[in-house]
């Protein structure tokens, strides 16, 4: 895995290639490229997340620490949903898909939506995080930005 050392200050940040991407993630990271979304393999600017995508700068962040972790697959996904769901304005809106999750997941999802987001983000939140685990989550993404944005 390639990276970087970015000076923050006083602490070093890692920062990784696209090219480090998983090869089943690769398709999404260039069509998201090519809807003009910035990808950055980089801690986010918010501290204390793994991921982050900001509507207004059309910006994704992936921390490479999610990588180590073995969730920078959940992580990347997470906000390429984040990203589709934005097209074609800028405004998050849930894309609609029909995803079936074990009991144990739905609950896990639930207490997190419940004590980490606002209200009014839960929908949002849940669809990114229900999608976030599912195999076909790469093609999903990929048609949805073609077809949203």
């Amino acid at each position: 895995m390639a990276m970087t050392i970015l000076a923050s200050g006083s602490i070093a940040l890692l920062a990784m290639s696209l090219h480090s991407l998983p090869a089943d993630l690769q398709p999404v990271a260039a069509e998201l490229r090519r809807h003009g979304f910035r990808l950055k393999l980089a801690p986010p600017p918010v501290q204390g997340t793994y991921g982050l995508y900001q509507a207004k700068t059309r910006t994704l962040w992936v921390a490479p620490i999610a990588f180590e972790l073995g969730i920078g697959r959940q992580t990347f996904l997470h906000e390429a949903t984040h990203a589709a769901q934005s097209c074609p304005d800028g405004t998050l809106r849930p894309i609609g898909w029909n995803v079936t999750l074990a009991p144990v997941v739905e609950r896990e999802i639930s207490g997190i939506l419940t004590t980490r987001y606002h209200h009014s983000n839960r929908i949002i939140e849940q669809e990114a995080f229900a999608m976030q685990g599912q195999a076909d989550a790469p093609q999903r993404i990929i048609a949805a930005l073609r077809k949203r944005c």
